[in-house]
């Protein structure tokens, strides 16, 4: 085992890590590893070197052996870079055979320098990780902010509330760190780091969210565990620490107010009963039914028409739809029947209530319908969102990241995630979701619409 300290070179104070990794890891492992201590986003080209950098780049002369650079595989085949190595051959032990020091470069546009020093050698313990986190300071730099010198300006004009450019640079450190991430320099999410590397060289190959494990009543298929597997590292981690601090996974009982949003499932549910529900020829809920449940539900008032035609009124024909997605109810032979495993439901708006939060995010969809569903179920639980545009806006940044683009290989847009975060909307805009009456509004989200939403992660 080598014990290193990596410092990103020419930021004061200092950004470091001390970590600990078999020497038999190759500089390919080492890569990932350094992503990982550092919480880099790993968008850009990197590169190693056991020659320093800096000096070559100032024109200085190097004295003995000619240095050696490796990079990954695919930087080789797409520029045939003559003299580098391809990193997946060295070993660590080999690069660091004359004690270092070693260089990685992340970023060939910010030039964002490691030094990478040896420390000590040790014999492996027996169960030792092959690569764990000693200690560390402050996060890293945001990523595309210019290097060093846009880094210091940023975090100066972050310091300086009166700052002309205050507002705007901190609006960009927002979008740049994501909904989970600190914009604080000094907050270095160090046991994120360590949770990521237990999954990269541990024993978590079967939860790779790392949020599912033997101290947690999480399930491994959870909603969120799902969703924080396919994140990269550095949002993952950072999503991880957002849900221990925000105690979003806790248990908690749906409040008393989550029987009364639910009203117009229960409605009908109700109305089919156990007996079930006879359709017309045309496949649609009786014209009585109709009439029947817009008027109890107080969205008649509100509707130009007899609203007594399931196919024209559309707050009823929504309602429908949402609870056969919600597999609550489901057409068989003609006619309406209420699922078995939601009947006990059945005049009980509390247990309904559970019934809808846990198929929320258990619908049937497409990953990327998934993803973002999950995404946004995240934001309404921690009042991320209040409002329909913030919610789109929200589920396509959340795309962007998991690397979606439209049809013409651009940048997603809102409207592309209202299309995809759908699912999740339309089956809480019957229960009020931005929602006055049946018609849509950005009224706020209630706390109701948010427990639903905790108790849908799980």
């Amino acid at each position: 085992m080598l014990r290193l300290r990596v410092t990103i070179q020419g930021i004061e104070p200092e950004i470091w890590r001390t970590i600990d990794v078999d020497e038999s890891l190759s500089l390919a492992d080492l890569h990932r590893v350094l992503q990982e201590v550092f919480a880099w986003r790993g968008s850009h080209l990197h590169r190693f070197s056991d020659g320093d950098p800096w000096t070559a780049s100032n024109g200085i002369p190097r004295i003995g052996r000619p240095p050696r650079a490796w990079t990954d595989a695919w930087s080789l085949a797409e520029s045939d870079i003559e003299g580098v190595e391809d990193q997946a051959d060295t070993t660590v032990g080999e690069a660091m055979q004359h004690d270092g020091p070693l260089w990685y470069v992340y970023d060939l546009g910010d030039d964002w320098v490691h030094r990478i020093e040896f420390i000590d050698r040790d014999d492996a313990r027996p169960g030792e990780a092959r690569a764990s986190l000693v200690r560390g300071e402050r996060r890293a730099p945001f990523e595309d902010c210019g290097g060093i010198a846009g880094y210091q300006e940023t975090v100066e004009v972050l310091a300086q509330p009166s700052h002309p450019d205050h507002r705007s640079t901190k609006r960009w450190v927002a979008s740049a760190v994501g909904p989970w991430g600190s914009a604080d320099p000094d907050d270095a999410d160090l046991e994120g780091v360590g949770a990521e590397l237990g999954i990269l060289f541990g024993d978590a190959a079967d939860d790779l969210s790392g949020l599912a494990d033997e101290g947690s009543e999480l399930a491994g298929d959870a909603p969120v565990a799902t969703f924080a597997s396919w994140l990269a590292p550095g949002y993952r981690s950072e999503l991880r620490r957002h849900l221990r601090r925000t105690d979003l996974l806790a248990r908690e009982p749906l409040p008393d107010d989550v029987t009364e949003i639910v009203r117009p499932y229960a409605w009908l549910i109700d109305r089919i009963g156990a007996e079930g529900m006879t359709l017309t020829k045309a496949g649609w809920m009786p014209p009585a039914v109709i009439l029947e449940g817009m008027t109890e539900l107080g969205w008649r008032d509100e509707w130009i028409g007899e609203a007594n035609r399931e196919d024209i009124t559309i707050p009823m024909r929504h309602l429908r739809t949402a609870a056969e997605r919600l597999r609550l109810i489901r057409k068989v032979n003609g006619r309406l029947e209420v699922i078995a495993r939601a009947r006990p439901a059945i005049g009980n708006p509390a247990l309904l209530g559970e019934h809808i939060a846990r198929m929320l995010l258990r619908q049937r969809m497409t990953d990327v319908e998934r993803a973002a569903c999950v995404g946004l179920a995240i934001a309404l639980a921690d009042g991320s969102v209040s409002s329909r545009r913030e919610a789109e806006e929200y589920s396509a940044w959340i795309l962007r990241d998991l690397g979606y683009v439209d049809a013409d290989g651009g940048t997603l847009d809102r409207r592309a995630g209202a299309a995809v975060s759908a699912p999740l909307t339309s089956a809480l805009e019957p229960i009020g979701l931005w929602r006055v009456g049946h018609r849509r509004r950005d009224s706020a989200v209630t706390d109701a619409h948010r427990a639903l939403a905790r108790l849908a992660l799980r």
